[in-house]
């Protein structure tokens, strides 16, 4: 992880304003429709997604906005040479995370936006003894519910993991992580639970809204060890501590956790020199 700021180069262009008149027939002869693996339907990076294609629709680009399990599973759609996507969304730990697998990707992934942050919030039952990051490292027998492997919630459990050792005992569960929720208010025996999701700070996710409107059911869980904010080699830190309100909701008491940006990556062999610029040219507006 120390690796991540280092590799990720965060471009800026400056230049005019895209004309509206441009047309398909201003691409490379040949060029092909611009590809983006963006998220879960619904979500946060699948709405972003959304936003890129309907901003391409007047500039000459033909955009498809693909829906995906998260940011692992767009590094592999980008990097592979059969398939058509040509940008993707990825947290910077999940990019780092591939990149540490996959050494050779780097001169081919370029970074072009960073798109906000993503925060990290765990959910426990209100009767719970797991309310902090403390109590999860002392409990000998936690089930943490997560929506599916090799997603960018698990890259950032596993690297919650490498730097907080305690967390080691921690069991992942993968599935519906509503209907974990739903199952917290009958525990298993001498088995902690907890649910944990990664989103905007402001993001209504079915989990978040799940807490908001039974705040006698759940509670969010304190997530504050300074390990988890240690700067890197290159003097910055992968996560940032933070206290968000969840779902931005002004009667919310705000809880303490970590986030992680969030990137706009293009594989550089999949687009023409054309394409790539009125991209740059699309995020780079205010």
């Amino acid at each position: 992880m120390d690796r991540l700021f280092s590799r990720l180069v965060m471009l800026c262009l400056l230049g005019a304003v895209i004309n509206s008149a441009h047309s398909q027939n201003d691409l490379a002869p040949g060029a092909a429709k611009i590809v983006i693996s963006s998220g879960l339907e619904g979500g946060g990076y699948w709405k972003a997604g959304g936003r890129l294609q309907a901003a391409a629709s007047g500039t000459g680009l033909s955009v498809e906005n693909r829906a995906s399990v998260g940011s692992i599973a767009n590094l592999n759609a980008l990097m592979d040479k059969n398939n058509p996507v040509s940008l993707g969304f990825a947290q910077a730990d999940a990019l780092q995370y591939y990149l540490d697998e996959n050494p050779g990707a780097a001169q081919a992934i370029e970074t072009l936006e960073t798109i906000g942050e993503e925060c990290v919030f765990i959910i426990s039952d209100s009767d719970s003894d797991i309310r902090t990051d403390e109590d999860m490292q002392k409990s000998r027998r936690l089930h943490l519910g997560i929506k599916g492997p090799q997603s960018g919630i698990w890259v950032t459990f596993d690297y919650m993991k490498s730097v907080i050792p305690e967390l080691r005992h921690t069991t992942l569960i993968y599935g519906d992580t509503i209907q974990m929720m739903t199952d917290l208010a009958h525990p298993k025996t001498n088995v902690d639970e907890a649910v944990m999701v990664v989103h905007a700070p402001n993001e209504h996710s079915p989990e978040i809204d799940m807490v908001l409107a039974n705040p006698d059911k759940f509670q969010f869980v304190e997530i504050s060890d300074a390990r988890l904010a240690r700067k890197t080699a290159g003097g910055d830190a992968v996560y940032r501590r933070m206290r968000v309100a969840p779902g931005a909701v002004a009667n919310v008491d705000p809880v303490e956790t970590i986030c992680v940006y969030g990137l706009l990556l293009a594989n550089k062999n999949k687009l023409t020199g054309e394409q790539r610029n009125k991209i740059l040219e699309l995020v780079s507006k205010p």
